[in-house]
């Protein structure tokens, strides 16, 4: 009976430690081997993710979905606040501007300027874009 729990004990322990090693140490993934003949681009590797920014202002590229997460609708709309009053002593106008600054540097890392908030292409952009008045 003693030799049993030997086996089993020790079964366990050999699980343990090869469950403590998969979890630990995550395999690396495998990069294709690319000939040079070949003509085909090398794919990047879908364990990594890479954040693509384009230079300057992305409020002037943004599609919908964007400007819809970066300019608040709820519970304050600042999208009619600083783009279509663009009322400076408006209530919330500077909240607006900080909180769709904020947004934009949390989505892609780039941190605008109020300059760049406020920028008239970025109000035409946006009107464009979001179906305004």
């Amino acid at each position: 009976m003693r030799s049993v729990w030997m086996i089993v004990s020790g079964l366990a322990t050999v699980v343990a430690i090869g469950g403590a090693v998969y979890y630990f140490f995550p395999k690396q993934p495998v990069e294709p081997v690319v000939s040079e003949a070949s003509s085909m681009p090398q794919q990047p590797s879908t364990g990594s993710r890479v954040l693509v920014v384009p230079a300057g202002n992305p409020l002037l590229t943004a599609d919908a979905a964007q400007l819809s997460r970066w300019v608040s609708l709820y519970p304050i709309r600042c999208g009619e606040i600083v783009f279509e009053k663009a009322d400076a002593n408006a209530k919330n106008y500077s909240f607006c501007i900080a909180e769709i600054r904020r947004r934009v540097a949390t989505a892609t890392g780039q941190q605008l300027s109020r300059d760049e908030v406020l920028d008239p292409r970025v109000r035409v952009h946006w009107r464009d874009v979001m179906g305004a008045k």
